[in-house]
Protein backbone atom coordinates (compact mmCIF):
# COMPACT_ATOMS: atom_id res chain seq x y z
CA UNK A 1 0.00 0.00 0.00
CA UNK A 2 0.79 3.30 0.21
CA UNK A 3 2.49 5.20 2.61
CA UNK A 4 1.43 8.73 3.97
CA UNK A 5 3.59 10.51 2.42
CA UNK A 6 2.80 8.97 -1.02
CA UNK A 7 -0.56 9.30 -0.54
CA UNK A 8 0.15 13.03 0.76
CA UNK A 9 1.88 13.28 -2.67
CA UNK A 10 -1.13 11.98 -4.46
CA UNK A 11 -3.48 13.98 -2.72
CA UNK A 12 -1.78 17.08 -3.06
CA UNK A 13 -0.80 16.17 -6.94
CA UNK A 14 -4.38 15.43 -7.39
CA UNK A 15 -5.38 18.63 -5.39
CA UNK A 16 -2.96 20.43 -8.28
CA UNK A 17 -4.59 18.69 -10.88
CA UNK A 18 -8.31 19.70 -9.40
CA UNK A 19 -6.89 23.15 -9.44
CA UNK A 20 -5.07 22.81 -13.25
CA UNK A 21 -8.67 21.43 -14.32
CA UNK A 22 -11.15 23.65 -12.61
CA UNK A 23 -8.59 26.76 -14.25
CA UNK A 24 -9.25 24.26 -17.67
CA UNK A 25 -12.82 24.69 -17.43
CA UNK A 26 -13.20 28.32 -16.50
CA UNK A 27 -10.56 28.74 -19.21
CA UNK A 28 -12.89 26.43 -21.27
CA UNK A 29 -15.86 28.09 -20.23
CA UNK A 30 -14.56 31.44 -20.87
CA UNK A 31 -13.45 30.17 -24.21
CA UNK A 32 -17.23 28.59 -24.82
CA UNK A 33 -18.72 31.75 -24.13
CA UNK A 34 -15.93 33.04 -26.08
CA UNK A 35 -17.48 31.20 -28.49
CA UNK A 36 -21.14 31.80 -28.09
CA UNK A 37 -20.14 35.39 -28.07
CA UNK A 38 -18.17 35.08 -31.82
CA UNK A 39 -21.23 33.06 -32.54
CA UNK A 40 -23.81 35.40 -32.02
CA UNK A 41 -21.76 38.23 -33.38
CA UNK A 42 -21.00 35.59 -36.83
CA UNK A 43 -25.17 35.51 -36.51
CA UNK A 44 -25.26 39.47 -36.35
CA UNK A 45 -22.38 40.15 -38.94
CA UNK A 46 -24.16 37.27 -41.12
CA UNK A 47 -27.39 39.63 -40.63
CA UNK A 48 -25.87 43.22 -41.42
CA UNK A 49 -24.16 41.23 -44.19
CA UNK A 50 -27.30 40.42 -45.75
CA UNK A 51 -28.51 43.70 -44.76
CA UNK A 52 -25.81 45.35 -46.27
CA UNK A 53 -26.26 43.17 -49.60
CA UNK A 54 -30.20 44.18 -50.27
CA UNK A 55 -29.08 48.22 -49.60
CA UNK A 56 -26.20 47.43 -51.74
CA UNK A 57 -29.17 45.92 -53.90
CA UNK A 58 -31.48 49.06 -53.73
CA UNK A 59 -28.74 50.94 -54.00
CA UNK A 60 -28.01 50.04 -57.84
CA UNK A 61 -30.92 49.61 -58.83
CA UNK A 62 -31.72 53.56 -57.27
CA UNK A 63 -28.49 54.03 -59.46
CA UNK A 64 -30.28 53.07 -62.25
CA UNK A 65 -33.29 54.60 -61.86
CA UNK A 66 -31.55 57.72 -61.07
CA UNK A 67 -29.56 57.14 -64.34
CA UNK A 68 -32.96 56.27 -66.40
CA UNK A 69 -34.62 59.66 -64.82
CA UNK A 70 -30.89 61.62 -66.09
CA UNK A 71 -31.92 60.25 -69.42
CA UNK A 72 -35.29 61.25 -69.40
CA UNK A 73 -34.02 64.80 -67.88
CA UNK A 74 -31.79 65.01 -71.07
CA UNK A 75 -34.65 63.92 -73.61
CA UNK A 76 -36.94 66.04 -71.91
CA UNK A 77 -34.00 69.30 -72.30
CA UNK A 78 -33.61 67.98 -75.64
CA UNK A 79 -37.83 68.35 -76.20
CA UNK A 80 -37.83 71.74 -74.19
CA UNK A 81 -35.34 73.23 -76.78
CA UNK A 82 -37.13 71.67 -80.24
CA UNK A 83 -40.29 72.75 -78.43
CA UNK A 84 -38.48 76.56 -77.88
CA UNK A 85 -37.33 75.96 -81.40
CA UNK A 86 -40.37 75.16 -82.57
CA UNK A 87 -42.27 78.60 -80.64
CA UNK A 88 -39.78 80.52 -82.26
CA UNK A 89 -40.69 79.31 -85.86
CA UNK A 90 -44.38 79.70 -84.96
CA UNK A 91 -43.75 83.35 -83.94
CA UNK A 92 -41.32 84.18 -87.12
CA UNK A 93 -44.71 82.19 -89.32
CA UNK A 94 -46.84 84.17 -87.27
CA UNK A 95 -45.29 87.69 -87.46
CA UNK A 96 -45.01 86.40 -91.24
CA UNK A 97 -48.13 86.07 -91.62
CA UNK A 98 -49.40 89.37 -90.16
CA UNK A 99 -46.84 90.88 -92.86
CA UNK A 100 -48.73 89.10 -95.45
CA UNK A 101 -52.01 89.92 -94.25
CA UNK A 102 -50.99 93.63 -94.02
CA UNK A 103 -49.61 93.69 -97.59
CA UNK A 104 -52.52 91.59 -98.66
CA UNK A 105 -54.74 94.57 -97.36
CA UNK A 106 -52.81 96.96 -99.04
CA UNK A 107 -52.15 95.39 -102.55
CA UNK A 108 -56.67 95.02 -101.78
CA UNK A 109 -57.06 98.78 -101.49
CA UNK A 110 -54.84 98.78 -104.15
CA UNK A 111 -56.76 96.92 -107.10
CA UNK A 112 -59.62 98.14 -105.83
CA UNK A 113 -58.15 101.60 -106.45
CA UNK A 114 -56.83 100.14 -109.98
CA UNK A 115 -59.91 98.65 -110.75
CA UNK A 116 -61.64 101.92 -110.06
CA UNK A 117 -59.56 103.77 -112.28
CA UNK A 118 -59.79 100.60 -114.97
CA UNK A 119 -63.38 101.10 -115.05
CA UNK A 120 -63.35 105.38 -115.12
CA UNK A 121 -60.68 104.38 -118.26
CA UNK A 122 -62.97 101.93 -119.49
CA UNK A 123 -66.14 104.41 -119.19
CA UNK A 124 -63.42 107.24 -121.16
CA UNK A 125 -62.68 105.17 -123.75
CA UNK A 126 -66.28 104.47 -124.41
CA UNK A 127 -66.85 107.88 -124.70
CA UNK A 128 -64.00 108.44 -126.87
CA UNK A 129 -64.92 105.63 -129.06
CA UNK A 130 -68.42 107.42 -129.70
CA UNK A 131 -66.42 110.69 -130.54
CA UNK A 132 -64.14 109.39 -132.36
CA UNK A 133 -67.47 107.42 -134.52
CA UNK A 134 -68.96 110.96 -134.65
CA UNK A 135 -65.93 112.50 -135.70
CA UNK A 136 -65.41 109.65 -138.46
CA UNK A 137 -69.38 110.29 -139.27
CA UNK A 138 -68.53 114.28 -139.36
CA UNK A 139 -65.52 113.71 -141.03
CA UNK A 140 -67.28 111.38 -143.82
CA UNK A 141 -70.14 114.17 -143.64
CA UNK A 142 -67.30 117.04 -144.25
CA UNK A 143 -65.67 115.17 -147.29
CA UNK A 144 -69.18 114.49 -148.88
CA UNK A 145 -69.92 118.04 -148.01
CA UNK A 146 -66.32 119.81 -149.51
CA UNK A 147 -67.42 116.75 -152.27
CA UNK A 148 -71.04 118.47 -153.19
CA UNK A 149 -68.87 121.99 -152.68
CA UNK A 150 -66.86 121.07 -155.21
CA UNK A 151 -69.12 119.89 -157.43
CA UNK A 152 -71.49 122.60 -156.89
CA UNK A 153 -68.37 124.80 -157.93
CA UNK A 154 -67.45 122.91 -161.06
CA UNK A 155 -71.01 123.51 -162.04
CA UNK A 156 -71.27 126.47 -161.03
CA UNK A 157 -67.83 127.12 -163.42
CA UNK A 158 -69.42 125.18 -165.84
CA UNK A 159 -72.61 127.29 -165.55
CA UNK A 160 -70.55 130.64 -165.69
CA UNK A 161 -68.43 129.50 -168.44
CA UNK A 162 -71.81 128.65 -170.36
CA UNK A 163 -73.23 131.80 -169.26
CA UNK A 164 -70.22 133.77 -170.21
CA UNK A 165 -69.90 131.64 -173.46
CA UNK A 166 -73.57 133.14 -173.98
CA UNK A 167 -72.78 136.45 -174.00
CA UNK A 168 -70.23 136.04 -175.90
CA UNK A 169 -72.39 134.42 -178.34
CA UNK A 170 -75.00 136.77 -178.43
Amino acid sequence: MLSEEQLRKIISANESLQVQLDDANAILAAREQEIDFLSTELVDATALRSKFDGQLGEIESIRYQLYNKNRQVDGAEEREIALQQELTDYARLNREYNELIQDYAYLQSQFKDVQAQLTALNARNFELQQVAGRIGELKSLLENSMLESDELKRRILVLESQKYLRELNL
